[in-house]
């Protein structure tokens, strides 16, 4: 099993748009093609040292679990790069993201 794993910085003026935008369109598209399964979203939890620094906002993890590397490749071909520019149109700079694969050794 392999978990996608694709953690996002959101500036705090977009926080709530962002979250109504995973869960009513980015999740349910993903879903649609039966590929990637299981999505759970988390909040990302830090430390701030100084709270009057600059690069305030958020940190959430969309995790998605495909049965191999292969089938992750096929989605990401098929529609990840479809909702990565859509990502861009709707958000611009104002939410970062990057991705990880992750095999599962145990559970």
């Amino acid at each position: 099993m392999i978990v996608y794993n694709t953690t996002y910085h959101v500036e705090e003026a977009d926080e709530q748009l962002f979250l109504n935008w995973i869960h009513e369109y980015l999740i349910p598209e993903v879903l649609k093609e039966g590929t990637l399964m299981n999505p759970r979203l988390l909040r990302v939890l830090g430390y701030h040292r100084d709270e009057d620094e600059e690069g305030h906002g958020a940190s959430y993890a969309l995790q998605l679990e495909a049965e191999d590397t292969a089938a992750l490749h096929h989605w990401y071909r098929s529609q990840g790069v479809k909702l990565n520019k859509e990502l861009l149109l709707v958000f611009r700079q104002r939410v970062l993201g990057f991705s990880t694969m992750m095999e599962v050794v145990e559970s």
